[in-house]
Formats: structure tokens, C-alpha cells, sequence
């Protein structure tokens, strides 16, 4: 059975939380969400990296500055940041470890950090990315094409009239402030966390030579999916980068059952691992 090392790899003043997989030459940083730790919404990257491991890869799961165990300033956490720090964990594991083709794997914002990270590192591979959202800049025209709130609100309002409904509603089983925030809320933040959210580069101007894979994954039920896809599928198309798109029906943005989880790791292994 394979084990996985805890360490702390230097970035530059903080200290990064990690959990090594030690395999061959070929290695997958695994990436957290904005808010997320190492672990992963359902232990999501833990079971990934595990069962990459098993097929000979070298992975590594870490705690972005200011997030898990990592140290940092969690109010000064940004996507440039996010960024840095993958390419640092990314350095480390080929100078330390002999990586020389380094896969990436991220879940929401985790994705837009791989896509950042990939044109600063020199020996990348595929990128595959679970409910990768535009980059700020772009939300808007990505909602333009999928309409998430106005799906999510639709899917409110059928919700509304199944019977089923109103019987917890009379039971007192419905969550209504909670449905009225989250239509309500803008899950981006204020404006500063915004302001974090948003590269000072032009990170898909960056990767528009990417060559190898840009793999992505989706679920359904994610009310910001069909934006999502449409945007970046158009961009993959209009750059030629190659990679697929894998949608998985019912799954919402962190494909939170037993069943959904491991449809997600499945695919990644697949496009990742292929007949080794």
C-alpha cells in the first residue's frame, strides 16, 4: 500500500503544507479551490492523488499561503499568489524529486491556477481541470452563454411546485432563507476579494500556445457549467489546444456523492494515465 509523506516545501517568507505520493519521473500537483485545503471538498484530492500514485505517478496535494496548515495571511490569499505558489511546489518537486513532466489537476479556482501556473513552468503536461469557472474578466460573458443564475432560479421555481415540496414546507423542512441566499449572494465577494480573484496578467494570453492537454470536467447540475464550458471549449477551439470535455449527469460543482466522486477521479486517471 502506498503512503503519502507529509512535508513543508519553503515559499519564500511562508511555509506550504504538503503530502507526497514519491513515484517516477511523471508527477500531478494537485490544486485546491479558493477556499479549500489539500484535502479537498469529500477528501476529493487525497483520493485522486492516491489513485494516481498507484499507477506510478509522483503527487503532490499542498495548502495554498494563509489556507490549511500552510502559514500566510488568508485575507491576503489572491489568484497571483495561488499561482506562485504552484510554480514554487512545482520547482520543488523537480529539483527535489526529479519530476520532469508535471501534470496539473484543479478544482474550481484550483483550475484557474493551473492555468496560470502552466506557462511559467517549463516541464508542464496536461492540465485537467473539475468545474474550472472563467477568469473574472470574463464572467460576464460566460454567464451570457450559460445563464447560471437564471437556471438556478428556474430550477428553484420547479422545485417549488412538486408536491413533495410543500409538504416539507409544511413540515418545516425547506430551507427558504437559504435558497433566498444563495440566488441572492454574489458568491465572488466584495470587491477586494474580487480584486484577488483577478490576475495582473493575461493569463489565457499567456497559454495560447499551449501545446499539450487542457482536459476538462464538469458536472450538470452545476448552475455555471454551461457558461463555463461554452467559453472555454470556444477558446481551447480557437487556439487549437487540444483536450475533452467530460460532462457528468446529475453532479453539481463538487461532485459530492460516493458515485460522482469517483467518476471524477476514474476520468482523470484515464486522460492522465492512459495504458501505463
Amino acid at each position: 500500500m502506498l503512503t503519502e509523506i507529509p512535508l513543508i516545501i519553503p515559499a519564500g517568507d511562508d511555509r506550504l503544507a504538503a503530502d507526497l505520493h514519491n513515484g517516477g519521473p511523471e508527477g500531478v500537483l494537485l490544486l485546491a479551490g479558493w477556499g479549500g485545503t489539500r484535502y479537498g471538498p469529500q477528501r476529493i484530492l487525497l483520493q485522486a492523488a492516491a489513485a494516481l500514485a498507484e499507477r506510478g505517478l509522483t503527487t503532490l496535494r499542498f495548502d495554498f499561503s494563509g489556507r490549511g496548515d500552510s502559514t500566510g495571511d488568508a485575507t491576503a490569499l489572491s489568484l497571483d499568489g495561488m499561482v506562485a505558489d504552484t510554480v514554487t511546489a512545482a520547482t520543488w518537486l523537480h529539483d527535489e524529486h526529479g519530476v520532469t513532466r508535471m501534470h496539473l489537476v484543479g478544482l474550481c479556482s484550483g483550475g484557474n491556477v493551473a492555468l496560470g501556473a502552466a506557462s511559467q513552468i517549463p516541464w508542464i503536461g496536461d492540465l485537467v481541470c473539475w468545474s474550472l469557472l472563467p477568469f473574472m474578466e470574463h464572467k460576464a460573458h460566460a454567464a451570457r452563454q450559460g445563464t447560471p443564475r437564471g437556471a438556478l432560479l428556474k430550477d428553484y421555481l420547479c422545485k417549488a411546485l412538486r408536491p413533495e415540496t410543500w409538504l416539507k414546507l409544511l413540515r418545516g423542512e425547506v430551507n427558504i432563507k437559504g435558497a433566498m441566499k444563495t440566488l441572492a449572494k454574489d458568491k465572488e465577494g466584495d470587491e477586494d476579494e474580487k480584486r484577488r480573484k483577478t490576475s495582473a496578467r493575461d493569463i489565457l494570453a499567456d497559454l495560447a500556445g499551449f501545446t499539450c492537454n487542457l482536459h476538462l470536467i464538469f458536472g450538470s447540475a452545476d448552475p455555471e457549467a454551461a457558461g463555463s464550458r461554452a467559453f472555454f471549449e470556444a477558446w481551447r477551439e480557437k487556439h487549437g489546444i487540444p483536450g475533452a470535455t467530460r460532462i457528468i449527469p446529475g453532479a453539481p460543482h463538487n461532485f459530492y456523492t460516493v458515485r460522482w466522486t469517483a467518476e471524477v477521479i476514474a476520468q482523470t486517471v484515464e486522460w492522465l494515465c492512459g495504458a501505463k
